[in-house]
């Protein structure tokens, strides 16, 4: 945690910075990522990079949402282990994405692009076709599309910090 903030402006922070991030310079995985790698020391220069196509629901696509793609990124990055050989870190990190996919979806009430931008804007934008994404914005993609990456940073946020707090509580 950092010095002097506590859980909840931690929290508050990291919202603000991933919303702000995504409404200025686009691209949602890579702005969950970043924001949590900022607040949470989680990732570097490599991982924020490759994190970047998984944005507008993988590639442009409207598949699975890249704020959740984010989430579980840095998931990953707190649970999983370095050596390929360490069968307990992989199913610990994969039942750890699944709980916290299921949060995702549970907040949001989907998991697909396609399905969160018809909640918020009443309709699926191709955000590859640039006609349809001149609508999106024009419809309020970078209103409502920073908001829920602000909502799934402050999730994985708060998934992250729970599970280091359950491993300082098993250490000591």
């Amino acid at each position: 945690m950092v010095p002097g903030l506590s859980k909840e402006e931690l929290l508050d922070k990291i919202e603000k910075a991933a919303q702000s991030y995504e409404g200025n310079y686009h691209g949602c995985s890579r702005c969950v990522l970043l924001a949590l790698r900022e607040h949470l020391d989680l990732g570097d220069d490599l991982t924020f990079q490759a994190s970047t196509p998984f944005a507008a629901g993988i590639a442009m696509r409207g598949e699975t949402c890249g704020a959740l793609l984010g989430g579980l990124l840095a998931v990953g990055l707190a649970t999983a282990s370095k050596n390929i050989e360490d069968e307990p870190a992989l199913s610990g990190s994969l039942a750890a994405g699944f709980r916290f996919y299921r949060r995702f979806e549970k907040e949001m009430g989907a998991t697909l692009c396609r399905d969160i931008q018809k909640a918020k804007l009443g309709r699926y934008f191709n955000i590859a076709d640039p006609n349809e994404y001149e609508e999106f914005r024009k419809a309020g993609g970078y209103v409502e599309c920073p908001k829920v990456v602000g909502k799934a940073s402050r999730l994985a946020a708060e998934f992250i910090l729970e599970l280091r707090e359950k491993s300082q509580q098993t250490r000591g």
